[in-house]
């Protein structure tokens, strides 16, 4: 081990700068947002009596979304603040002398980020899928009037589902109707139940009718059980689990990429569009890159003239120009979603666009 940081001490000495600044800066930017949700929830939380114990179980399910959501960012802060001390302190003018370009300094940078990137795809495909639905499982359960919880629909197949209300973590269903269609214009049956139990694997429905939709008939609801109680029960057939439920009346909920695939493929039941589902997994799998765009964004800092110090309003312009790249990566993740524009479209723009434009203001920088 010695013996590489020898042989290797620069390339350690920077990645370990870079590293720790893009670290700190997630945590703090985490620890802010972490402060500003929990202003928000607090008094739902109190509200429902589950007193500090409530309070930080709820920032520590919260905390590994918000630490995935903000790396990029902080990629960007992080990178800006390193180069910048670096040509301040004059070890960049000591670099270059000693004969290392800028394309050298990207190179000994990128498995920083590479790592980085694996590790919020790492977060986004898998830790964060579990914290959220936990979180939303148990934000289910202690929700004293589930009555007053939205509905929400969604789909499998020719198959349209919409659940009134959703209580005990998901295990009861208050309000369910079941829509089956032969096509996508044409409506074949309804099935509504008031009430559906999760037991043994399988949901037991309460006062369900049905309605059959044939040529020439006038439709009519026909009762088909009375109460749990009622000897007679109705099996509702469908491989969807409470947790699954609780997942799809959520639009927070990220979900991981075999889940992704499944539901792209109608394997398992989605609320979103097709658009929204591969946009999520073409986003998630570009982040490498997406990182390496965040460096090049930061490499003009390293022009600024070391007397100048922080007079230089370059980071300033560099940090404008990154959330640039944000923003625009957003619009672009938003037509997707909507299905405007493919996938792909969503996300190779804007990191071809900026790595483009920011290679060539370092180039044009370089010129003079």
């Amino acid at each position: 081990m010695r013996n590489f940081i020898r042989q290797h001490a620069l390339f350690c000495y920077l990645s370990s700068r870079l590293f720790f600044k893009i670290l700190g800066t997630a945590l703090l930017l985490t620890l802010i947002m972490e402060a500003l949700t929990l202003l928000e929830q607090m008094t739902p939380i109190l509200q429902r009596g589950l007193g500090i114990h409530g309070v930080i179980k709820y920032m520590l399910l919260r905390l590994p979304q918000l630490f995935s959501s903000i790396l990029p960012l902080s990629v960007l802060i992080g990178s800006i603040i390193t180069l910048t001390q670096l040509t301040i302190a004059y070890e960049m003018t000591i670099l270059r002398a000693a004969g290392l370009s800028t394309f050298g300094l990207i190179k000994i940078f990128l498995p920083t980020l590479l790592f980085l990137s694996v590790v919020c795809i790492i977060f986004d495909d898998q830790i964060t899928p579990r914290t959220e639905m936990n979180l939303a499982i148990w934000w289910n359960k202690t929700n004293p009037t589930p009555e007053n919880n939205k509905s929400f629909w969604f789909y499998q197949g020719l198959t349209l589902t919409e659940i009134k209300h959703l209580a005990y973590g998901g295990n009861k269903i208050l309000g369910l109707n079941i829509y089956e269609r032969k096509d996508t214009d044409q409506l074949s049956s309804v099935l509504s139940a008031e009430q559906a139990n999760y037991e043994n694997g399988h949901w037991i429905l309460s006062n369900a009718k049905k309605m059959e939709i044939k040529e020439n008939l006038s439709p009519e609801f026909v009762q088909l059980t009375g109460p749990l109680t009622a000897p007679q029960q109705i099996i509702w057939d469908t491989p969807v689990t409470p947790r699954e439920l609780v997942a799809l009346s959520s639009n927070a909920i990220p979900q991981p990429a075999h889940v992704l695939l499944s539901q792209i493929h109608n394997k398992l039941p989605s609320k979103q569009p097709i658009g929204f589902l591969k946009t999520a997994l073409w986003q998630r799998f570009f982040l490498p890159f997406t990182f390496i765009v965040m460096l090049m964004i930061a490499i003009p800092v390293t022009y600024i003239p070391p007397r100048a110090g922080l007079k230089s309003g370059l980071p300033v312009y560099c940090l404008g120009f990154g959330l640039l790249f944000i923003i625009f990566q957003g619009v672009l993740r938003a037509l997707g979603n909507a299905g405007t524009l493919p996938a792909p479209m969503t996300v190779i723009p804007s990191i071809l666009l900026f790595f483009l434009a920011t290679s060539a203001v370092i180039l044009r920088i370089e010129e003079k």
